[in-house]
């Protein structure tokens, strides 16, 4: 945890160094789960999330916001947490990251890689609820694993059902 926030720090100090006006903000953080509905009630329970939508039947990823309900947590837009499946190998925690909100993909791009951040996955344009969205994955210096998102202008989080 203490690496991913010196990461995180560490980012936001290049960008600012190198003059980036791309507004960051945290999307989401998906956790890795052996048993994703147990996973998902333990958060619900200990922390008040709740489910807004899931992926699959039996769910292999369950997402969830705060809120006092259902309602209010799927009309809310605090950060999400996507509690996935992991894959075949358990001691695989690459499925837990953090997500970034940005708003200029190839400014936040560059001041990661100039940061010391290597890219994983160039930018794609993918369909995420019907919206265009603009993502990237990048490794931080130690080796933490950071997914980045530009959503269409205007919109804040993704949009569920």
């Amino acid at each position: 945890m203490r690496k991913a926030i010196t990461a995180i720090l560490g980012l936001t100090a290049v960008a600012w160094a190198v003059g980036v006006r791309a507004d960051v903000a945290v999307l989401a953080v998906r956790l890795g789960a052996h048993d994703v509905v147990a996973l998902a009630n333990f958060y619900e329970t200990a922390f008040g999330l709740k489910e807004i939508d899931h992926v699959g039947q039996p769910p292999t990823e369950i997402i969830m916001r705060y809120g006092a309900t259902v309602a209010a947590a799927k009309a809310g837009s605090s950060p999400e947490f996507l509690v996935a499946r992991r894959g075949p190998g358990a001691g695989d925690d690459s499925i837990a990251h953090a997500i970034f909100h940005v708003s200029n993909m190839d400014a936040t791009v560059a001041a990661a890689k100039a940061g010391g951040a290597m890219v994983k996955s160039g930018v794609a344009s993918i369909q995420i609820a019907g919206m265009p969205v603009k993502v990237a994955t990048l490794v931080d210096p130690d080796g933490n694993v950071l997914e980045l998102m530009e959503l269409p202008k205007g919109v804040g989080h993704l949009r569920h059902p």
